[in-house]
C-alpha cells in the first residue's frame, strides 16, 4: 500500500513537471530547453523505479496532449519521453558519457528532423520552405524599403545568398543545437543524480575525447564529392549538411587535442582553459589542428613517448 502511494505521488510529480515543461515550451522554446534536464530527471527516476508507471504517465497525458497542444509542442512532448528512455538505457548499460552524448544528440536531431518532416507531409504545419520564402521576401522588402540607407545591390544579393545557405543547412544546424542541448542535459543530470544511488556514466576529461579517424575520411570524401555536385540540388544540400556536421566534430577534436597538449606540458588548468579561448574563436585554425592530429596521430605519439 505504501509503495502504491509513493508511486502515485511520483506519477503526480512527473505529470506536474511535464505540464510545466509543456507550458514553458509553448511560451518559449528557450524556457523549455532550460527546464528540460529537470523534467527528464523525474522521468528517468520514475522509469528506473517502475517501468509500468512511467508508461502509464505517458499514456495518461498522450491524448490530452494530442488534442490540446500545438503540433510543435506535441513533438517536444514525444521527444521528452523518448529522451528519457534513451538516457535510462544508457545508465542501465553503463555506457560512457561520450557515447551517451552521441545517442542523445542523435535522438534530438533525428526526432526533430523526422517529426518536422512528418508534420509537413501530413499538412499539420506549413512547409518550412514556404515559411522561409515568406520570411525571405519580407526581409528583403525591409532592406529595399529604406532606400538610401539600404545596402548596395551586391550586398543585398550576398544577404539573400547567405539566407539561402542557412536554410539549406538547417538540418546541420539542428544537429549542432541538438548536441548543445544533449551536453547541457547530460551535465545537469550528472549534477542532479550525483547524490542518488544511480550509477552514473563513466566520465572522461575533455582532454581525453578522441574521435575515430573515419570521421576524417568521411569529411575528405564529402568535401571532394561536393565539387562534383550541382548547386541547388538535393544532393548538394545533403553534402553541405554532412560537411558542416563533420567540420564541427573535427573542430571539437582539435579543441580536445589542444587541451590535451596543454595539460601534457604541465600547464595549470586555468591557464589551459584561457589558452583555449583563442582557439574557440579561431575555428578554421582549430579545425586544421583537428585534421592534422587525425592524420599524424600526434596524441598517440605523445602517449607512447610518455610510457
Amino acid at each position: 500500500m505504501l509503495n502504491n502511494k509513493v508511486s502515485l505521488l511520483q506519477m503526480m510529480l512527473v505529470l506536474l513537471m511535464v505540464f510545466v515543461f509543456i507550458t514553458l515550451t509553448d511560451i518559449s522554446l528557450f524556457l523549455g530547453a532550460v527546464i528540460l534536464p529537470f523534467t527528464v530527471y523525474f522521468l528517468v527516476k520514475l522509469k528506473h523505479e517502475s517501468n509500468y508507471h512511467f508508461w502509464l504517465t505517458f499514456v495518461s497525458f498522450l491524448i490530452p496532449a494530442l488534442i490540446l497542444l500545438s503540433a510543435t509542442v506535441w513533438l517536444w512532448y514525444l521527444l521528452l519521453y523518448l529522451l528519457a528512455v534513451v538516457l535510462h538505457r544508457t545508465l542501465k548499460q553503463n555506457l560512457s558519457q561520450e557515447l551517451t552524448l552521441f545517442y542523445v544528440t542523435a535522438t534530438f536531431a533525428l526526432g526533430t528532423i523526422g517529426g518536422l518532416n512528418i508534420m509537413q507531409w501530413t499538412g499539420t504545419i506549413q512547409p518550412l520552405s514556404d515559411v522561409y520564402m515568406n520570411f525571405r521576401n519580407w526581409y528583403m522588402e525591409q532592406i529595399e524599403m529604406y532606400g538610401d540607407f539600404a545596402a548596395s545591390s551586391m550586398d543585398t544579393e550576398l544577404i539573400g545568398q547567405t539566407l539561402d545557405q542557412i536554410f539549406i543547412s538547417l538540418p546541420a544546424y539542428i544537429t549542432l543545437i541538438s548536441f548543445a542541448l544533449a551536453l547541457y542535459t547530460v551535465l545537469m543530470l550528472r549534477l542532479i543524480l550525483g547524490s542518488s544511488t544511480v550509477k552514473l556514466w563513466e566520465y572522461r576529461s575533455f582532454k581525453d575525447w578522441n574521435f575515430p579517424r573515419f570521421i576524417l575520411y568521411l569529411f575528405l570524401i564529402s568535401f571532394i564529392v561536393s565539387f562534383f555536385t550541382t548547386e541547388g540540388t538535393t544532393f548538394f544540400s545533403t553534402m553541405s549538411n554532412i560537411i558542416i556536421v563533420l567540420e564541427w566534430i573535427l573542430y571539437i577534436h582539435g579543441l580536445s587535442f589542444a587541451y590535451f597538449f596543454f595539460r601534457e606540458k604541465k600547464l595549470h588548468v586555468a591557464l589551459s582553459v584561457l589558452l583555449l579561448i583563442p582557439l574557440i574563436i579561431l575555428k578554421p585554425l582549430t579545425l586544421l589542428i583537428g585534421i592534422f592530429e587525425m592524420i599524424f596521430r600526434i596524441r598517440t605519439i605523445i602517449e607512447l613517448r610518455r610510457k
